[in-house]
């Protein structure tokens, strides 16, 4: 199994994110118009003609999890392991500040930033919408701080759930 390149990865991570985004609350229906770095895109809602620039990322488990569990090709049954989703967990924290700090640095912020975090990793089916509720309030002081980005968004989550944590705290599942 190949793993897909950086270009397809990011149409991959783009579409989910669209797709994914309909499904909250407050989702709009946004279509690509522009392919950029910092951000990697910026979308249009089809109704309201609003832009926003959505930053793609994703998280592992560890730096070989891509190698070493999903292009093994073995399909094996995935513990509830409370360790790996604390580590899974920090990870993505991390992840998420990683690109706070890059984005006050040089991102085009003509347009409000959405954080598109795409969960590719076994272990987020145990994260269901319980889970990330109390995700939000553990760490509602880090959420505080998640300018220049107005929302961070998590998918593809168990039962199509979609989490948006947005910067003035309002947690939509």
């Amino acid at each position: 199994m190949n793993w897909p390149r950086k270009n397809d990865r990011e149409r991959y991570e783009i579409e989910g994110f669209i797709e994914s985004y309909k499904r909250l609350k407050h989702g709009r229906n946004f279509i690509v118009v522009e392919t950029n770095e910092r951000p990697d895109r910026i979308v249009e809602d089809k109704e309201t003609g609003e832009k926003f620039g959505v930053e793609l990322t994703s998280e592992y488990l560890s730096d070989k999890s891509v190698p070493d569990r999903h292009m093994n090709n073995k399909s094996a049954q995935i513990p509830d392991n409370h360790q790996n989703i604390d580590t899974y967990e920090k990870r993505i924290l991390n992840r998420i500040e990683e690109k706070m700090n890059k984005a006050r640095q040089g991102y085009d912020l003509s347009y409000p930033l959405i954080l598109s975090v795409y969960l590719n990793e076994y272990e987020s089916m145990y994260m269901d919408e319980e889970y990330w509720r109390d995700f939000s309030k553990r760490n509602d002081s880090f959420f505080d701080t998640i300018d220049p980005f107005v929302e961070v968004v998590f998918w593809p989550l168990p039962n199509d759930l979609v989490v948006s944590v947005r910067n003035n705290k309002e947690q939509v599942a």
